[in-house]
């Protein structure tokens, strides 16, 4: 269905096996890319190519998904060199933790050896404890991955606060991507051009 070009019927097909748990193939997902795209679905398209490129790793798709988002002037969209330090740092961020541990262990166990054979107290190990947990604290935050998501629907309402009476801060089109800072109700905070805003849940994708 999907090379005689019945989007829809074979997205239909696609989509059953996506919403069932590990399900999806990097090859699925990107024919579900293109039916979406083909179909002006802008927003879904988008969704399945970072999916795609969160198991692939493939920095065409970045490309691609950059492209998309300059032609349709979509906010939100970090630049390639930026997604590969950042899913680099994701992926290695055990091994980033297990190296700060030992180096951290290594420098105590030096100076509390050099202490002891000295018989002497400096307040240099009190320095390098501090000095390792800051470094360590702002390695792990700096690799962490913020929960983002994809507008999906045109006329998308940003507001102010959450609630239909709050003050409209602008209305929105499909395929924006936006940091997610939380939820209230049937309302997702999240951060817009720089400020809090809330949209409803029905017009926003969390994305994995």
């Amino acid at each position: 269905m999907f090379q005689a070009k019945r989007y829809t019927q074979s997205l239909k097909l696609y989509e059953e096996l996506y919403n069932q748990e590990e399900a999806a193939t990097p090859a699925m997902l990107l024919k579900m890319a293109y039916s979406q795209e083909a179909m002006g679905n802008l927003s879904k398209a988008l969704v399945y190519l970072h999916d795609y490129y969160r198991f692939t790793g493939d920095e065409s798709v970045v490309k691609k998904m950059d492209e998309l988002a300059s032609v349709n002037g979509l906010e939100g969209y970090e630049s390639t060199e930026f997604m590969k330090v950042q899913k680099f740092l994701y992926d290695q961020q055990y091994w980033i933790f297990l190296a700060l541990v030992a180096v951290g262990g290594i420098i105590i166990f030096m100076m509390l050896r050099k202490l002891k054979k000295h018989n002497e107290k400096s307040p240099s190990l009190a320095i390098s404890l501090a000095l390792v947990t800051a470094l360590g604290v702002y390695v792990l935050n700096f690799t962490q991955v913020k929960d983002r998501g994809i507008i999906l629907n045109d006329n998308a309402f940003i507001m102010s606060g959450p609630s239909a009476a709050a003050e409209l801060i602008e209305v929105a089109s499909q395929g924006h991507k936006v940091e997610i800072i939380g939820s209230k109700d049937v309302w997702v905070e999240v951060k817009w051009k720089g400020q809090k805003a809330y949209i409803r849940q029905s017009n926003i994708q969390a994305l994995l």
